[in-house]
């Protein structure tokens, strides 16, 4: 029996699942690094460009995660690994949920900053999605916060996700990292 099959079930995620999380966890990056930066910046050109290309790589993480939600619906989630306790299954699903919800928030809370302000959310020149909106911007404001707070929310999602990740890695020793690497057997 090898790391990758217990009997004739599968315990590690399809290549398509890792590199959709992997993809993911690329633009989250990157749409962190672009948010912090721009969000300080003055008024002007700069920030209108930045601000563009981050709602456009939000859109686009939103297209992933649709993508993502319906490759794990249809393909489902490896079997657990021998090693895992019922209470880290638990967690690790809740985890899962949490994650998904809470990116899915941060995406419509940026979304709807922007339309809030009777702008268009742009997807690289390509197309806008046009706001159904008059211009409020206490409501813009109020989405702002939304978003700032469910992005704060998901970097300590993220921030469990990798201990758990390297507490399974290092001090359990069990595979389950490997589940979701590209190399190697898992």
């Amino acid at each position: 029996m090898t790391e990758e099959q217990q009997g004739t079930q599968v315990t590690s995620y399809n290549a398509t699942a890792k590199g959709l999380h992997w993809i993911a966890v690329l633009l989250i990056l990157g749409l962190s690094i672009v948010g912090l930066y721009f969000s300080d910046l003055p008024r002007g050109d700069e920030k209108t460009a930045l601000r563009n290309m981050h709602a456009s790589t939000g859109l686009l993480l939103l297209f992933l995660m649709v993508l993502r939600l319906v490759w794990r619906v249809r393909s489902g989630r490896p079997a657990d690994l021998e090693t895992t306790t019922p209470l880290q299954a638990k967690l690790a699903v809740g985890m899962h949920h949490l994650l998904y919800l809470n990116v899915f928030a941060l995406i419509a809370a940026g979304m709807m900053s922007i339309l809030t302000t009777a702008t268009p959310v742009p997807f690289f020149g390509l197309f806008e999605i046009p706001s159904p909106f008059e211009r409020d911007m206490d409501l813009h404001h109020l989405y702002e916060e939304i978003h700032e707070g469910a992005w704060i929310a998901l970097m300590v999602l993220v921030g469990l996700h990798v201990l758990a990740a390297l507490y399974h890695a290092f001090v359990q020793k069990d595979g389950t990292l490997r589940r979701m690497w590209f190399a190697g057997k898992s």
